[in-house]
């Protein structure tokens, strides 16, 4: 089953085509990794496929209801007056499941070790902030989580943890993982699809 999907999509920026012709499908429990330089239109991709931004032309299978979604700007997309247990809980709180803070309260502690949930989110560092974002996608209830650079800020000495843990609280479902890092990709990815000039190119096994 396809999760989402992009076909020859083309997406316009001000002065020059973001994405040309792209194309990419997301099956369920599939674990994509989308790699490329800096402004080949990977986050422009990503937007596509949240409807956060409309294409000029191709076709899209946006992602349901519930995806996880850990933005490069994960600092911003926090409640900085929330505690770190209700941001992490919000998808659920969105979906009103009764489980909405058991599941955040479990994804804490392991993401967020040694880190009150009870804190104000405007009151962590970067690294937590990030790991903050991270654990909140996690708790989303639906069958997909987008990742845009999750582990940017985040201490080196943490991050083979926080893939395993990813790995693991994905349960099933589909990621499409944004990274530089060919470790992330060794360690979390089934397949490579690449962004050249706005255009996909799928990977050699």
């Amino acid at each position: 089953m396809i999760v989402a999907a992009l076909d020859r999509v083309g997406v316009v920026g001000r002065d020059r085509p973001m994405l040309r012709e792209a194309s990419l499908s997301l099956h369920a429990g599939e674990r994509v990794a989308l790699v490329g330089p800096n402004g080949a239109g990977k986050s422009t991709l990503v937007r596509v496929l949240l409807a956060l931004t409309s294409p000029a032309e191709g076709t899209v299978q946006r992602a349901v209801a519930g995806v996880g979604y850990v933005p490069q700007a994960y600092a911003e997309s926090l409640f900085p007056w929330f505690s770190v247990l209700r941001n992490v809980a919000m998808p659920r709180l969105v979906a009103r499941r009764e489980d909405a803070y058991d599941a955040a309260r479990a994804l804490a502690e392991r993401i967020l070790p040694g880190i009150d949930p009870s804190r104000l989110a405007g009151r962590l560092s970067g690294g937590e902030k990030q790991a903050t974002a991270l654990a909140r996608a996690l708790a989303s209830p639906g069958d997909l989580v987008i990742a845009d650079e999750p582990f940017s800020a985040i201490a080196a000495s943490s991050r083979e943890r926080l893939r395993h843990a990813l790995r693991e609280e994905l349960r099933g479902r589909a990621l499409l993982l944004v990274t530089h890092d060919a470790g992330d990709v060794a360690d979390l990815c089934e397949r490579t699809v690449r962004l050249v000039d706005g255009c996909t190119v799928e990977a050699p096994a």
